[in-house]
């Protein structure tokens, strides 16, 4: 059963920004006549219907809420309003050193060292347009144009936030999960042989050979296992991300029926894979050149090491009306991607 808009306007606002001034209902909610009025107490002008001005659908609800590739694969989390410009995110590395036990033994020492990184915000808009003789046409087929209108500005905006999170703004202090320049120096993929034996390739689609490419994994497992300073085992929770244009090679049959997703799951049992369109080229949309993995702890000595970050999910401003349609600003605002633990990190160009 549905939760009345009213029981859930404070959650929405506190948990996830979504601010909805004059909204009393969602438009599936049994509700009154007097519900229908605007919240301003002005009439709308005929055309269209007064319930428009004072409910929201549901599904633009959860169209916000639903997370994004980019908070499904890093997380996400609420950082401060769409007021605050700049933030400073702490980075916890704990240090210390130990002697041997004495009653009075007074040396060894544990110590957390604090780092603080200012990063910017990013606060973007899209407007919800519609007329009066749209409304009425589409609403003798069953469609409510409000509702797609401000369901079409969520999407937009949650795109915009997922690029965002994935590759920051330019010129601003704002990066993203891919490019954060504190990220450590990525490596290259292990040369494997080409099809034909005509010489060797790097790229994953310019071979056939699944062990070869199940040896690009180990080589990047190796490398955050130098970063982390042995801290980490095949054992540990891994998180891979993979280009979604790469995915079909971890149907490579090795032998037997076993594929390369087949080996992966044997050699690091606690590894979960996510595609990710934006890691390669084609699928990108141009910010992206090269195919790229990344290959990450979660979360380390209890901390995670990752986050995405928004101000706001949505704030609907003011509802304009004109003599013969209605609009309204829809806007959103966030921080991209916070990497609390750079080292947790290991990147593969070239894939």
């Amino acid at each position: 059963m549905m939760v009345p808009f009213r029981q859930e306007a404070q959650r929405l606002a506190a948990d996830w920004g979504i601010h909805l001034p004059g909204v009393t209902h969602y438009a599936t909610e049994p509700h009154s006549l007097s519900a229908m009025d605007d919240a301003s107490g002005t009439r709308p002008l005929p055309g269209i219907p007064d319930v428009l001005t004072t409910t929201i659908d549901p599904q633009v609800v959860r169209a916000l809420v639903t997370p994004t590739r980019s908070e499904q694969i890093y997380g996400s989390g609420k950082k401060g309003d769409c007021t605050r410009r700049t933030m400073m995110f702490p980075e916890a590395e704990s240090a210390g050193y130990v002697t041997p036990y004495g009653d009075y033994e007074p040396n060894g020492m544990a110590n957390t060292r604090i780092n603080w990184v200012s990063r910017e915000s990013f606060y973007f808009q899209t407007w919800a347009r519609y007329g009066d003789l749209d409304v009425q046409m589409l609403g003798l087929a069953g469609v409510a144009l409000a509702t797609e209108q401000r369901l079409a500005g969520a999407t937009v905006l949650n795109k915009a936030s997922n690029k965002m999170n994935l590759f920051g703004i330019a010129g601003r202090a704002l990066y993203g999960a891919l490019n954060d320049p504190r990220l450590p120096a990525a490596i290259q993929p292990t040369a494997k042989a080409s099809p034909g034996g005509k010489g060797t390739v790097t790229s994953w689609t310019d071979t056939n050979d699944a062990i070869a490419v199940y040896g690009d994994f180990v080589s990047l497992f190796s490398q955050l296992t130098q970063q982390l300073a042995g801290q980490i085992d095949t054992e540990t929770e891994l998180v891979a991300v993979i280009p979604s244009e790469r995915a079909p090679v971890l149907k490579y049959i090795v032998s037997y029926g076993l594929t390369l997703e087949d080996m992966l799951k044997k050699g690091f049992p606690n590894m979960v894979i996510r595609t990710l369109p934006e890691a390669g080229p084609s699928l990108s949309g141009g910010a992206q050149n090269v195919a790229m993995m990344q290959l990450f702890v979660p979360r380390l000595d209890g901390v995670d090491t990752v986050t995405t970050a928004f101000t706001e999910k949505l704030l609907m401003h003011r509802l304009e009306t004109y003599s013969s349609y209605m609009q309204q600003k829809m806007s959103q605002g966030g921080w991209g991607t916070i990497w609390r633990r750079p080292q947790a990190c290991a990147t593969m160009v070239g894939i």
